[in-house]
């Protein structure tokens, strides 16, 4: 009998503990799950607050404007919702045309951007497709010229894109007859520079012979 008691007894010792144990790990648990969730839910009000200083997130874009093809320009714009501040460049390969003229050393590409708001932006006349296309093969520029963008929005977080732009990509593209006066005279003014610029190269050929 008195073996069936201490049987009994190491029995329930076995199992107070065996309890307790459960109790203290799902406890432990519990308290790493609230834990877990209070910095989740520090970050979100963080980004919250972050975001409402900053006006939301900018998006610094360097790209193409294809809407004048086959003259090429360059474009730098904010399409995020924020502004962007302290913006800088960086090139894989200068970006310049076929007469020696360095689009990415004027100062806002060399020196950067102090501050660009939402939707605004930059734009710079490249070079007409037919002078510019030959100058990019000549220089070994088939895959572009990357561009790598750095950034800050208004509450000082860092951001930072890289842009591949290639306007090889466009040759031989057939664009539709533009209509209305404006137009007229910009594809007159295009004629005229694509002349001028043949003239140059003739009189440059001929003074070398």
């Amino acid at each position: 009998m008195s073996d069936a008691v201490a049987l009994a007894q190491i029995f329930s010792t076995i199992a107070t503990i065996f309890y307790s144990a459960v109790f203290a790990i799902g406890y432990y648990l519990l308290i790493k799950l609230n834990r877990g969730m209070l910095q989740t839910n520090r970050e979100m009000l963080y980004e919250t607050r972050e975001l409402r200083l900053s006006g939301g997130r900018p998006q610094v874009v360097v790209g193409l404007n294809l809407n004048r093809l086959p003259m090429v320009d360059l474009i730098v714009r904010n399409a995020g919702g924020g502004a962007a501040k302290a913006i800088t460049f960086g090139f894989s390969a200068p970006i310049e045309d076929s007469s020696g003229f360095v689009l990415s050393e004027l100062p806002y590409l060399r020196d950067g951007i102090n501050l660009l708001s939402p939707g605004d932006g930059v734009e710079c006349v490249w070079e007409h497709l037919d002078s510019l296309a030959p100058f990019l093969q000549q220089k070994g520029l088939q895959e572009g010229v990357k561009i790598s963008v750095r950034y800050e929005d208004l509450a000082g977080e860092s951001h930072q894109n890289e842009w591949t732009i290639n306007p090889l990509h466009y040759q031989n593209i057939r664009t539709p007859p533009r209509q209305g006066s404006e137009d007229a005279v910009e594809m007159l003014l295009e004629a005229l520079d694509r002349l001028s610029r043949r003239k140059d190269n003739s009189n440059d050929h001929n003074r070398r012979e």
